[in-house]
């Protein structure tokens, strides 16, 4: 699985879970709702959006939310 199939399944979920992507969701927790993707390539792909301005994550790096508009 690419890092842009990543992405789409993370924010598929993200979005079902917020869909005003406003709420900090925790990495752990969405780790938990997609069990067939490793913890290890949800975080890396995580801070590959953040770099892209496509997320924002907390300070501690623990939770996360989708950026509006991307």
């Amino acid at each position: 699985m690419n890092q842009g199939q990543v992405w789409k399944k993370i924010s598929d979920v993200y979005q079902q879970w917020d869909q005003d992507r406003s709420a900090l969701m925790a990495i752990n927790e969405l780790s938990e709702r997609l069990p067939d993707i490793d913890h290890e390539v949800i975080v890396r792909t995580l801070e590959e959006a953040a770099r892209e301005g496509r997320a924002d994550t907390s300070e501690e790096g623990a939770s996360f939310r989708l950026v509006p508009n991307h």
